[in-house]
């Protein structure tokens, strides 16, 4: 691709730069949809990987029909029938606001997909992102916080410990990321967890 800008004449605008503009225009286009929902007190605060390249970015107001964390979460909470599909074109809005009337709030470690990189870069950059989460999590103050997926829980929980955030942590594991087969175990974890540590 880096090669396609200088052939086309466009070297003076190097790739890094065009994915620096696009990463950014990303990051306030989820910004403005997560805002919408953001409760007045956090009590509880999802901190999950990255939004997805699919488009089914957990504060989008459409489904897509491959919204696995929104759709399992819901679930989770009771807002969502358990033997119910979720299909594409599902209207969020109720549960969004449902979510947001319990003092529920979800952000990224990476504030731009990272899904489709490769391994080693994904790690890289959830490493990155992880160090942006102290000052992120103080502004929001959140009582509660539950930390999603393996390859985030290492990165984000030590850096949120050193932070003085520790005690708020309610997983010492992660919350399984709840596809391919860990639906089930990531509604139950998340259900005892969160009723087992009410503020």
């Amino acid at each position: 691709m880096r090669k396609m800008f200088e052939r086309s004449g466009t070297s003076s605008c190097p790739l890094d730069v065009v994915l620096g503009t696009t990463h950014a225009l990303l990051k306030k286009k989820y910004a403005r949809a997560r805002n919408k929902y953001r409760p007045n007190k956090v009590d509880l605060l999802l901190i999950a990987e990255s939004p997805p390249t699919s488009g089914g970015y957990f504060y989008s107001e459409k489904t897509i029909g491959k919204d696995h964390l929104f759709r399992e979460t819901m679930k989770a909470l009771a807002f969502w029938p358990l033997d119910l599909p979720m299909r594409k074109g599902c209207d969020k809005r109720p549960m969004l606001k449902q979510f947001q009337s319990i003092g529920f709030f979800l952000i990224d470690t990476c504030e731009h997909p990272i899904d489709k990189l490769q391994p080693r870069q994904r790690q890289m950059a959830t490493i990155r992102g992880s160090l942006t989460l102290p000052v992120r999590v103080k502004e929001l103050d959140p009582g509660r916080i539950l930390i999603v997926k393996r390859t985030v829980f290492k990165p984000a929980s030590e850096v949120l410990r050193r932070a003085g955030f520790g005690e708020r942590i309610l997983n010492g594991n992660p919350l399984p990321f709840p596809s391919h087969g860990s639906q089930r175990k990531f509604r139950t974890m998340m259900k005892w967890l969160v009723n087992k540590n009410k503020s």
